[in-house]
């Protein structure tokens, strides 16, 4: 297909990227399916060991938005590339985080339909230009001669000094400006609230479903032999399907595309960024479509699963056990000794980067709390007990006032400077690990109410009692979350660099141990799996040692006995440290939902719970 590039899709192009689509949930799915079966069985024999789990006495808080209100709103100038011109429109940010836009505010308040909306996962916000047009030169790389500031010129001269954009490799980009510091804070302060609440919704849905899906597409990478998930696993299903089929993608795109595309460079430029919108889009649009069919599937397999598993429960857990330890005997010694060459000298280093700006984070809001008491008993004593009962609701939602919080947030954005040369070990999601720290943020302030008080005198002693109980609860809980973050994330770094390393002695293996799996029990008792557990068992030891040291040597104020999985050998590992945990570890990073939540004023309660066609 010589000639000039049009924008849109070609029906030829269309049916080339509806068929990698197809092939693609094809080939997924089965990896879906069996770990379902697989999350499913570890659900159920976890359900038996409920006491086992740590208890942390302060629990996550879950405070719900009505998904229509209005979280923020305001008139702000976008930049449009077709015009290339600078244009004013009213944007709203919704209580379930969409952003929407309008011609007017008079046209919102008359009721007609938003011109466009977005979800905002996915999206980086920037309020440099120069790393704005970085990425975007990155995208467009290819071109030949690469890109200049040629083309800038128009955006660069904007209405207004404040400037910050919304770049999705694969969505529509948002050039924003406004004219004064604070309007741009605040909406970026909000945008980025709404970026951290759509890119992690799966992570931390904590259901065996959203655990099952992660492990699916991280198995299904690996058979490509990728083992780096890079920052592809943000949002909601479809998307994370999408980013997956985009990156295997791009580079036949680019080959294919690229020669094709004719104009000046910032014409050719904006045909490539719409072309990848497009065929996103596209791919998106049939991923919805086909995982909505295979839900309906998903309830009938689950019926199944209930009626199999839990009959023959303990039959498979021996069985699981017993190849659990015949793996053992083959795989313990190379992973040892991969782990001590390969992770080990680098263990305690990558710890301590991952330790201090989460540290500092959690003392911000230990501070921001004890603060927000303080300014609420100074009000009580000067304003009459009426005004005050709505007052003092407001204090635990202090974490979804995302401009109080962005302070501690910014504490988490060192790691985008400090992790850059863990590159090395193929570690590519320093934002889904920034994302993570501000999620385990948030979730250090509960939701707190006040329903019984009746003067000002009770008022005062019950935020003064309250302070106090939740600051010492809040700095054992902290020691422990802490712990489990720094665990759960130097998993994620060093367990894919472990089991690529691997590969060619221990994996090709694999298959002589299938045998051993029952025909009844096959598809719900995965050797890969085990094999992998017993392999995350071996890091989780030196983990375990690192982090036990650190609580020795009281750094970063970690109490020794907050940490539940210290390992004192492998032999019993399988005892020690359950297949649920070990998993939940692997799904865990993004979420770090173990903290506060049920502190009820006036009593103050602790609640516990555990092919080689060209196409273009």
């Amino acid at each position: 297909m010589g000639g000039r590039y049009s924008s849109p899709l070609s029906g030829k192009q269309r049916r080339y990227l509806r068929g990698c689509t197809a092939a693609m949930m094809k080939n997924f799915l089965p990896y879906y399916q069996r770990q379902l079966a697989t999350a499913f069985l570890q659900q159920v024999s976890g359900e038996l060991d409920l006491q086992g789990k740590l208890a942390l006495q302060l629990l996550q808080s879950k405070t719900q938005r009505a998904p229509h209100a209005t979280l923020y709103d305001g008139l702000l100038s976008q930049y449009d590339e077709d015009s290339q011109r600078w244009k004013e429109n009213y944007f709203v940010l919704l209580g379930d985080f969409t952003l929407e836009w309008f011609e007017s505010k008079e046209a919102l308040g008359k009721g007609c339909e938003p011109r466009d909306s977005t979800a905002l996962s996915g999206y980086l916000l920037l309020t440099s230009l120069n790393e704005y047009t970085k990425l975007v030169s990155s995208l467009c790389q290819g071109f030949a001669g690469g890109y200049s500031q040629q083309g800038w010129n128009t955006l660069a001269d904007s209405p207004g000094e404040f400037l910050f954009f919304l770049y999705h490799p694969f969505r529509r980009h948002f050039c924003f400006c406004t004219s004064s510091a604070e309007s741009q804070r605040i909406w970026k302060s909000a945008l980025q609230d709404g970026i951290r609440y759509h890119s992690t919704e799966l992570q931390r849905r904590g259901s065996f479903e959203a655990e099952a899906f992660l492990e699916a597409v991280r198995f299904y990478r690996q058979e490509r032999g990728s083992y780096r998930a890079g920052d592809l696993l943000l949002g909601a299903e479809p998307e994370i399907l999408g980013n997956v089929l985009m990156e295997d993608l791009l580079p036949v795109l680019r080959s294919q595309v690229l020669p094709h595309i004719r104009g000046s460079e910032p014409r050719r430029k904006q045909l490539w960024i719409q072309f990848l919108q497009e065929a996103y889009t596209l791919i998106l649009s049939q991923v919805s479509s086909e995982f909505k069919v295979f839900q309906r599937e998903k309830e009938k397999l689950q019926i199944q699963l209930e009626k199999k598993i839990r009959p023959d429960l303990d039959q498979m857990l021996t069985l699981k056990d017993q190849i659990a330890r015949k793996l053992q005997g083959a795989v313990q010694s190379p992973a040892e000794s991969c782990c001590c060459q390969g992770v080990e000298p680098d263990l305690v280093c990558v710890m301590e980067e991952l330790m201090r700006p989460i540290s500092s984070g959690a003392e911000m809001v230990r501070s921001l709390f004890a603060q927000r008491v303080d300014e609420m008993v100074r009000t009580v004593r000067n304003s009459p007990i009426a005004v005050l009962q709505k007052e003092l609701l407001t204090l635990g939602r202090t974490s979804w006032t995302p401009e109080i919080m962005q302070p501690c947030y910014e504490k988490a954005d060192v790691y985008k400077e400090s992790l850059q040369g863990l590159e090395r070990f193929g570690f590519h999601s320093v934002t889904s690990l920034v994302l993570g720290a501000q999620n385990l943020m948030q979730q250090q302030l509960s939701e707190q109410r006040l329903s019984q008080a009746t003067n000002r005198n009770q008022v005062v002693q019950m935020l003064e009692n309250v302070k106090d109980r939740v600051l010492k609860k809040f700095d054992y809980d902290s020691s422990s979350t802490r712990k489990q973050f720094a665990q759960e994330w130097l998993v994620q770094i060093f367990l894919p660099f472990l089991l690529k390393h691997l590969e060619s002695r221990c994996k090709l293996e694999l298959p002589k141990y299938e045998s051993y799996v029952f025909a009844d029990f096959s598809g719900i008792i995965n050797v890969e799996n085990i094999y992998e557990e017993v392999v995350l068992a071996v890091l989780l030891k030196a983990i375990s040692k690192a982090l036990k040291e650190a609580s020795g040597r009281n750094k970063h104020n970690l109490y020794r006995d907050s940490f539940f999985c210290v390992l004192e050998s492998t032999d019993d590992l399988l005892h020690e440290v359950t297949a649920q945990e070990l998993s939940g570890i692997r799904m865990g990073a993004l979420s770090s939902n173990s903290m506060l939540d049920a502190v009820t004023f006036p009593t103050c309660p602790v609640n516990k719970s555990a092919s080689g066609e060209k196409i273009w």
